[in-house]
């Protein structure tokens, strides 16, 4: 016959894995691919409502830039684990 845990020890472990699932997340790269999909869209805009290609790349470029910039800047070094 299984014994019931109370409220109090449920809602301890339910919190407790909330703040790992929050703590899991890795937020530079979603960041990335929200930055990715808004500079997708903007270029979108760009080319097919304005007819601007050349703007439309530009967006694209400074987009991939910043997010290589911020992820390269954000990585650990090579020499630690």
């Amino acid at each position: 016959m299984p014994i019931p845990l109370g409220p109090k020890a449920r809602a301890d472990v339910v919190r407790m894995r909330k703040r790992e699932t929050i703590e899991a997340i890795d937020w530079l790269g979603l960041w990335a691919l929200s930055l990715g999909f808004c500079a997708a869209v903007l270029a979108g805009i760009a080319y097919f409502l304005g007819g601007d290609n050349i703007g439309a790349s530009f967006i694209l470029i400074g987009a991939a830039s910043i997010i290589t910039l911020i992820v390269c800047a954000s990585a650990e070094p090579k020499g630690h684990s």
